[in-house]
């Protein structure tokens, strides 16, 4: 039976919705496993910088052999990240479309700081953590943890040694606000219009950590994907502050 025009464009319209959607999803793919690779390279990269720096005796035979243990821990905290991302992958395998949660901040960030235990060990540096009180902002858990993971990382590979670290929750009635502010290298205006093309990063901490500009377009992705923003703020020689921004959990 011959279907009328507007039955006929109803289906277009539905099957273009089918198409969009799973172009999403490819899109989502591709950039979590950008950003696995990202970790996995990041891993390796740090763990032979660490050996290098001790070959180079740069630092004594003791230090090296009390960072071990956390080296060790920080690999399989990375190693549980990479397989609650395959898992989660899985799970949401079409789309994002559930409904953003309402997220435990506290314990986001007590991990990414435990991830984080032996680069910041390693560079003797100080990080505080400050919230007037428990804020609860909307968002999806692992994405938030990824984002937080990855801006900290920066904050750490960009502060030299025995710098501070910053981590600071604010809020207003609508909005969530997580700032990580570093006293590092900084950046110059060109640096900061380019810091979302992964084509034109490419950097070296402050200790020689080697990485690729890929984190920070994909971070700010993912907070989008969160109805939230990302937004840096940086000079040369003055730190760098990255604001995220979430809806408020009322």
């Amino acid at each position: 039976m011959l279907k009328s025009k507007e039955e006929l464009l109803a289906i277009i319209e539905q099957q273009e919705k089918v198409i969009l959607k799973l172009v999403d999803s490819n899109q989502l793919k591709v950039k979590w496993i950008n950003l696995l690779v990202h970790d996995l390279r990041g891993l390796l990269a740090n763990t032979i910088w660490f050996i290098d720096t001790f070959l180079k005796q740069e630092i004594d035979e003791k230090v090296f052999l009390e960072l071990l243990p956390e080296l060790k821990k920080t690999a399989e905290l990375q190693l549980e990240g990479f397989n609650k991302t395959v898992v989660w992958t899985r799970e949401h395998s079409t789309d994002l479309d559930e409904e953003l949660v309402a997220l435990d901040l506290d314990s986001i960030i007590a991990s990414v700081l435990e991830q984080h235990a032996s680069s910041v060990q390693a560079k003797r540096l100080t990080v505080n953590v400050s919230c007037e009180k428990k804020l609860t902002p909307f968002g999806y858990p692992l994405l938030t943890q990824f984002v937080i993971k990855h801006v900290l990382d920066n904050a750490i590979k960009f502060t030299d040694m025995d710098g501070s670290i910053s981590i600071d929750l604010v809020c207003n009635q609508e909005k969530v606000y997580v700032e990580i502010t570093d006293n590092g290298i900084g950046m110059n205006e060109q640096t900061l219009q380019d810091i979302y093309n992964p084509n034109k990063i490419k950097y070296l901490g402050t200790a020689g950590e080697k990485g690729i500009g890929i984190t920070l377009f994909m971070c700010k992705d993912f907070m989008e994907m969160q109805k939230g923003q990302l937004v840096v703020q940086s000079s040369l020689g003055c730190g760098t502050r990255v604001r995220l921004e979430f809806m408020h959990a009322l």
